[in-house]
């Protein structure tokens, strides 16, 4: 066995220089983020938070933090002259309560908890940065990784402001968590097809095989879930996630590769968050649709599994698979026109954040990024992203040619991923608050 040289044991291992790297970048980021604002948050012993909706959460926070866990399901004084139902999802309320149960206890004064709740936005948009490194690292290398994490702590973004100390509102949440549940989707597909898991390792109980996938496959569920407890409009990653697992259904089933390992990723994902979402939903319209778009989400894997395991067996050519797919799209909302048409209807307005109307036009962060005021600019675009939000319009159609030549399903996810928030900001800018990961 060979000794290392001196040189050799001098060398900084790289796993090293990249903890070094990444915590210079989290020191970066909360000097941005906590120390450089701190004088506006902060006065005269006074904490003055940012935007309305933040003393919204605030008031939340404090009824929570005296009836732990119990959260206010009834708000008087939030739609006047009757009131309404109030955080409908609640886990942004719930950890912010928590952290500060454990730190002051439940005889927390006002003004401590007004400190935790104007921290919290800073550390979490610190926190994102170990997601987004691990995204880079996953679908390139670790440098990539890198350079991603250093552009979301500079990028000038919608994120940038909601993380910002005193912004108490859960869209810093909404960002961390979708982030980190994309990565572990991610980690679970590449483990699943590297390990060319089906259906049989499943029966076998072979787990040295399986164990990886499912793992990052329960992680993903639980963080989807917490993702859509802390907002009523998750439902876009939903849509993202299942947009992908057709089109990754299609492609696999063309090149008659095994479509095993997409089921048995797909199916507990969502039944995972859905067991999640399920014993806290009220009996909204948003929250029926909740419940309706998680269980057609349960289902598609599964149903794509069958037809695609069906069409294999009786050797029937690979090129029927998608138009089976259109045909059967097509009876199913046929059939929910028939059942219930106002669910069909309502189902199809939600696409509305991607072309916003009417009267939410007045709202400037619903606004387009390129029509914020009725015409169009690109001021917003370079004031959000600089170079990176031109720059992704390439990048899509570099990966798109990319995948054609390496067939890797993380990066189709990627991809998907990336076009739906870039429609979305498109749509709406606030969502660049999501893009921003993407483009960086």
């Amino acid at each position: 066995m060979s000794e290392q040289s001196p040189e050799q044991k001098r060398k900084v291992p790289t796993i090293v220089i990249v903890g070094i790297i990444l915590g210079v970048l989290c020191g970066i980021s909360l000097y941005i983020r906590a120390y450089l604002p701190h004088d506006q948050i902060f006065v005269d012993g006074a904490v003055w938070l940012r935007e309305t909706d933040a003393y919204y959460y605030l008031r939340n926070i404090e009824t929570l933090v005296h009836n732990f866990p119990d959260f206010n399901t009834f708000d008087p004084y939030m739609l006047y002259p009757g009131g309404t139902g109030a955080l409908a999802r609640p886990f942004f309320a719930w950890l912010v309560a928590g952290i500060i149960l454990l730190v002051k206890g439940a005889a927390s004064t006002l003004h401590s908890m007004e400190v935790v709740a104007a921290y919290m936005p800073a550390i979490l948009g610190t926190l994102t940065l170990i997601p987004v490194y691990f995204i880079g690292k996953e679908l390139f290398n670790r440098w990539v990784g890198v350079i991603a994490a250093a552009l979301v702590v500079i990028l000038p973004t919608e994120f940038l402001h909601r993380s910002l100390l005193g912004f108490t509102d859960h869209h810093v949440a909404e960002t961390l968590f979708s982030t980190v549940a994309i990565l572990f989707l991610i980690m679970a597909i590449k483990r699943a097809r590297e390990r060319e898991i089906s259906f049989r390792h499943v029966l076998s109980r072979d787990w040295p095989t399986i164990a990886k996938p499912l793992v990052y496959t329960l992680l993903a569920g639980i963080f989807l879930g917490i993702y859509l407890l802390s907002w009523q409009g998750g439902l876009m990653f939903i849509f993202i996630i299942v947009i992908y697992l057709v089109i990754q259904f299609v492609v696999d089933h063309l090149r008659r590769r095994s479509t095993d390992h997409l089921c048995i990723i797909g199916a507990p994902l969502f039944f995972v968050a859905f067991l999640m979402l399920l014993p806290l939903l009220p009996k909204g319209s948003l929250d029926n649709m909740s419940r309706v778009a998680l269980l057609i989400a349960i289902l598609v894997p599964i149903v794509l599994s069958v037809i695609s395991r069906l069409m294999t067996a009786r050797a029937w050519k690979p090129a029927y698979y998608p138009l089976a797919l259109l045909g059967l799209t097509g009876i199913g909302l046929a059939a929910l026109h028939a059942i219930n048409p106002s669910l069909l209807r309502y189902m199809f307005s939600q696409f509305s954040i991607f072309r916003p109307t009417g009267a939410m036009l007045t709202v400037m962060e619903v606004s387009g990024i390129l029509f914020p005021h009725g015409t169009f600019t690109l001021s917003m675009a370079w004031a959000n992203f600089t170079t990176s939000f031109f720059i992704s319009f390439i990048a899509v159609v570099m990966l798109v040619f990319a995948l054609v030549k390496e067939r890797s399903a993380d990066k189709t996810l990627f991809l998907v991923w990336s076009v739906v928030t870039l429609l979305a900001v498109l749509g709406q800018r606030r969502f660049g608050y999501y893009f921003v990961i993407n483009a960086a």
